[in-house]
């Protein structure tokens, strides 16, 4: 499990990083905000979904998270916060999704390196390159609709990961259901502007 957290911590700090250099934006509060309340949801779901066994020993809380539904709490939350925080942060709808794709793309090569899956992480990052070049060439032309652009990228990544372990994985669900909120949150961006 430590490998994940690694992995987690390392492909925030590169997405946003590459938010910077591949889109030319600065992150908004808002990335930092959804990642803290991500693993705050999930740590503390345990209380929720575990109560006996947290009145029983509260430094449980320490050790465990909630799990499977811990997890699907706190990818709701994080829906909800997007969607919410649009109202405060103008630039959320136009960063949600490159930022979703590069933390996901990141997370996947990091995680495969570290737990020497030396092939799923070439192809994880050959993929995390080729969005790199893409965003960074193609998102301020016209005729390119990037909304598309990404739900190709995020497409490849779903079949990458499909290829080397099942389609049907709370991961994969996970990565298809934020990355089709996230485009279609940048779509709205793209028809109407910055205001919800």
């Amino acid at each position: 499990m430590p490998a994940v957290w690694v992995a987690v911590l390392l492909a925030a700090a590169v997405a946003n990083l590459l938010m910077r250099v591949a889109v030319n934006q600065k992150m908004g509060d808002w990335y930092w905000n959804a990642l803290a309340f991500y693993i705050l949801v999930w740590k503390l779901s345990y209380i929720v979904f575990h109560w006996q066994h947290f009145l029983d020993m509260p430094l449980s809380l320490l050790y465990f998270n909630g799990g499977l539904y811990g997890h699907l709490l706190a990818t709701a939350f994080i829906i909800g916060y997007l969607l919410l925080a649009q109202r405060k942060h103008a630039a959320l709808a136009e960063q949600a999704a490159a930022s979703w794709l590069l933390f996901s793309l990141a997370y996947q090569s990091i995680l495969q390196f570290l737990e020497a899956q030396w092939m799923q992480a070439a192809f994880q990052t050959l993929l995390f390159i080729v969005a790199i070049v893409s965003i960074r060439l193609l998102r301020t032309r016209q005729d390119v609709p990037n909304g598309l652009l990404f739900g190709a990228l995020f497409t490849m990544e779903l079949l990458i990961l499909s290829t080397f372990g099942p389609l049907w994985t709370w991961q994969n669900a996970t990565l298809a259901t934020v990355g089709a909120v996230t485009i279609a949150m940048y779509r709205r961006f793209e028809q109407k502007g910055p205001s919800i």
